[in-house]
């Protein structure tokens, strides 16, 4: 069964976390630790509620909610001031895995479409607050967001059943026994909002009371669909709610731009009969006859994952280039991607000193982790509190990432990508919108809003990526040309 996910919720007014829309009573002075203490209480998700009530406002909430999503490593999602493009693209330039619209507003269900083919459907979420804007809005979910947010629980039942995408419900204070009743419900993937903030400490005894009912045969999980989901309450005239909820992201941290590395250069360049310097019966093995290899992404450095090999999957190893381990709960060989396409192609194999392990840097294609996520390594147990021990983050690490992205979805296309999108309208329009970013820059220059520039130049950099990879030209070779000047 899918763990039922609880997403808490931060409402954000100048700079405080205050206790809701009408009640802006002060809960913490600091947003960033009240985030961490909701992610060391084992919370899924947050959503940040922005209250500003002008431009200016939202301006400062944006730094605020920045900060938030360095503070936590559990998904963030953003929401409220979100009349337009610029909006959502600030909030997830800051750090937000989604975008929250309410789709009470009839001008945020157009937005959708908008935000859905430049960014994908698994940055955005709905939120709907009654059965009339369920009907009207139904045909705006699948393809436009990844989860639907549903503040109404009377309609609940109908909403679980009508919608094509997992539903999340923001329940009021209610009984333990409607509570379960309400998570037993198929394609019900959790609760969010002022519920989860009220029981906090609670979260897992209700994950293990899901668990226990679910193996009893009462319980129903949704599957089927990757994206999880947040969502908001009732709806004011700035467009937020009361009750908001925050949502799961539809990917990787990547589902982010951290993850998806490019098949260019792939693997070895194999020499038929080629011998390893290390062979087979050099290796130290386990109890089992195998050795476990740890997996490394050559480009970013990171931990992907942990598996076994045995001496064949040692030597298709060897022989293709490509990651090949063996299950231990299946008893079989098998090839990394092979079903997924997310290959792991291999840039060089190296033992430890013991001869007992092995450390495999490969080119990972797509995420390397089965739930999804870039990495296998994303459960937190303890980390080094600020300034004690903390590895400094290479930001030209994100150029490949992003670009790893890009290729990604060129090789592997995804419905409702805005990268699939511009590859298939071709490098003319590629070309066009290049121009047009590089317009918004100089525009950009001009105005006194110091963040204006740094978006626009994100997105000219995006769109510099995509035409990199429709001409197939990789940032090392950018960087062996730079090298050369």
């Amino acid at each position: 069964m899918l763990t039922k996910k609880m997403t808490a919720v931060i409402y954000l007014d100048q700079g405080r976390a205050v206790a809701g829309i009408r009640d802006r009573s002060e809960i913490s002075p600091d947003p960033a630790a009240l985030a961490q203490s909701y992610e060391e209480s084992r919370c899924d998700r947050i959503l940040v509620c922005d209250l500003s009530e002008d431009d200016d406002a939202h301006e400062n909430a944006i730094d605020w909610i920045r900060e938030i999503c360095s503070a936590v490593s559990i998904p963030v999602a953003g929401a409220g001031h979100i009349r337009r493009m610029e909006d959502v693209k600030k909030l997830l330039y800051a750090g937000c895995r989604q975008a929250v619209l309410d789709y009470d507003r009839p001008d945020n269900r157009a937005l959708a479409r908008e935000v859905a083919l430049k960014f994908g459907s698994d940055r955005l979420f709905a939120r709907v607050g009654s059965e009339s804007v369920l009907a009207e809005a139904s045909g705006l979910l699948e393809g436009y967001v990844s989860g639907l947010f549903l503040t109404d629980i009377s309609i609940l039942k109908t909403a679980a059943r009508i919608s094509p995408v997992p539903v999340f419900a923001v329940p009021p204070d209610i009984s333990l026994e409607k509570l379960m009743e309400i998570l037993n419900l198929e394609n019900v993937g959790g609760i969010a909002g002022k519920l989860v903030n009220d029981n906090i400490r609670e979260l897992d005894a209700i994950r293990l009371l899901c668990a226990e009912a679910s193996a009893d045969g009462s319980a129903h999980s949704f599957a089927g669909s990757t994206a999880e989901a947040s969502a908001e309450g009732s709806v004011t005239e700035q467009g937020f709610t009361e009750n908001a909820m925050a949502g799961q992201d539809g990917g990787s941290p990547a589902g982010s731009a951290a993850g998806r590395q490019s098949e260019a250069g792939e693997g070895f360049s194999f020499v038929p009969g080629r011998q390893p310097a290390v062979s087979w019966q050099e290796l130290k093995k386990n109890s089992d006859g195998m050795v476990p290899v740890i997996v490394q992404d050559c480009r970013t450095d990171a931990v992907l994952m942990q598996a076994y090999m045995n001496q064949e999957a040692y030597e298709t190893t060897l022989r293709t280039g490509k990651m090949t381990y063996f299950s231990r709960s299946r008893g079989k060989l098998w090839v990394k991607g092979e079903t997924s396409g997310h290959f792991q192609h291999v840039k060089s194999l190296c033992a430890d000193c013991d001869l007992d392990t092995i450390l495999a840097k490969v080119v990972q294609i797509g995420p390397a982790c089965h739930t999804g996520s870039y990495s296998c390594f994303f459960n937190e147990i303890l980390s080094a509190p600020d300034g004690e021990g903390q590895l400094p983050h290479n930001p030209a690490r994100v150029f490949e990432e992003v670009y790893g992205v890009i290729q990604d979805r060129k090789e592997h296309p995804k419905e409702g990508s805005y990268t699939n999108y511009l590859f298939d309208k071709g490098i003319d329009k590629i070309l066009k919108k290049l121009g047009e970013e590089a317009t918004e820059i100089v525009i950009a220059a001009k105005n006194p809003n110091p963040n204006e520039i740094k978006y626009e130049i994100c997105d000219f950099l995006y769109h510099m990526m995509v035409l990199m990879a429709e001409k197939n030209v990789t940032w090392e070779e950018i960087m062996e040309e730079l090298a050369k000047r």
